[in-house]
């Protein structure tokens, strides 16, 4: 997991602008995985610099003698890991005939490079979100919500498929999943940082909860599906087919309802969107998954994924915000955020009997923090103004 804000995206963040030998570089390494995969000579030109990242960089570019005008080129020039994630699951959606991400065209395990279907200009949900038109920002969470559905609907059960594609092109240490739930146990003593600060206990069987999520997390049963993993607003483009999802590269084989974390908790949200996209999702992953279509089943595993991003989030963050606010995003907090978590998760626990030890330390918490913070400004899109 990583902590990620709910609207990040930009031109440059963390990384120095690409120079011309990088861009040409860029442009040569792209060229030559394009042609040995199309079996003929290709050029490309006219590079346009669209991020830059400390983990990569992405740039459209032209094609001379291929099959398509443009290609996007990312280049994930600090972790590898990240790009054979991304390489994995794009080339599994395309076994599956799955549009819900550009298609992987070709690429580059030595030069650590993906040469992707350009999808061309449009709106991303953060942009809808940012605009004045409720309906089309309402109408494009929905679109999302029911894609992600049908992204975890198509691939459930699929972990063999994805195993055998990561692992063809460079071994993995450990399953994306099991990565998460290692973090959320082995950092579990950083809850105590929060409790010591604002003088709030850490109520007894409280670890014992927490490796129950990781448990969890780790062993989704029916929920297992292919996961986008950063399911940040910018993540997404609305083209004239419909909507897309962006940036694969924290993608896995993880518990399906991570990804829906973005409109039921991660996200500032008005609670009845936040209910219609949660039914939309439901709806949309239900005939295929029995366990969505039980109340009792999908009302724990909203709660769990939940309860453990919330831990995550007293993870990530340090108590210097009890000194000193800093942006979550731009305009939400940190405070903002961690109230905004510690609230939804409480609203999902309550109709389940999950954690009951650990439901008690972060109620202390929310407790202490709310009264605390209680000047804290809520963070609302200009869409839902």
């Amino acid at each position: 997991m990583v902590p990620r804000a709910v609207g990040t995206r930009g031109r440059h963040r963390g990384a120095a602008p690409l120079s011309a030998l990088d861009l040409e570089q860029l442009l040569a390494d792209g060229a030559r995985s394009l042609s040995a995969a199309w079996g003929r000579p290709v050029l490309l030109a006219e590079p346009q610099v669209l991020r830059t990242e400390s983990r990569c960089h992405v740039v459209r570019a032209r094609v001379r003698g291929g099959d398509v005008p443009t290609v996007i080129l990312k280049h994930f020039h600090a972790d590898p890991v990240l790009g054979l994630d991304e390489w994995a699951g794009l080339e599994l959606l395309g076994r599956h005939n799955l549009t819900t991400a550009p298609g992987l065209i070709a690429g580059d395990i030595h030069s650590r490079l993906l040469v992707l279907q350009d999808l061309g200009t449009g709106p991303s949900l953060e942009d809808l979100f940012n605009s004045v038109d409720a309906s089309a920002a309402t109408g494009g969470l929905l679109a999302v919500a029911r894609l992600t559905g049908q992204l975890h609907a198509r691939t459930r059960g699929l972990q063999g498929d994805f195993d055998l594609l990561r692992h063809s092109l460079h071994p993995r240490p450990l399953r994306v999943r099991i990565d998460n739930a290692r973090y959320l146990v082995e950092h579990a003593d950083r809850l105590h940082r929060w409790t010591n600060a604002v003088g709030t206990t850490v109520a007894a069987g409280t670890q014992e909860d927490v490796e129950q999520l990781a448990r969890e997390l780790a062993e989704p049963g029916p929920f297992l599906a292919l996961t986008h993993g950063d399911m940040a607003p910018g993540n997404t483009l609305f083209t004239t087919s419909g909507p897309r999802l962006l940036d694969f590269e924290y993608c896995g084989m993880r518990h399906a309802l991570y990804d829906a974390l973005m409109w039921l908790i991660v996200v500032p949200l008005p609670d009845e969107l936040v209910t219609r996209a949660d039914l939309t999702y439901r709806i949309t992953l239900a005939p295929v998954c029995e366990a969505a279509q039980t109340d009792a089943t999908y009302t724990h595993a909203r709660a769990l994924v939940a309860t453990a991003r919330t831990v995550n989030m007293f993870q990530w963050l340090s108590p210097k915000a009890l000194e000193r606010d800093r942006d979550w995003a731009p305009g939400y907090s940190e405070r903002a955020a961690l109230l905004r978590h510690l609230a939804r998760s409480r609203v999902l626990r309550e109709p389940t009997s999950l954690v009951p030890a650990l439901s008690r330390t972060l109620a202390a918490l929310e407790e202490r923090l709310a009264e605390r913070w209680a000047g804290t400004p809520s963070f609302t899109w200009p869409a839902f103004r």
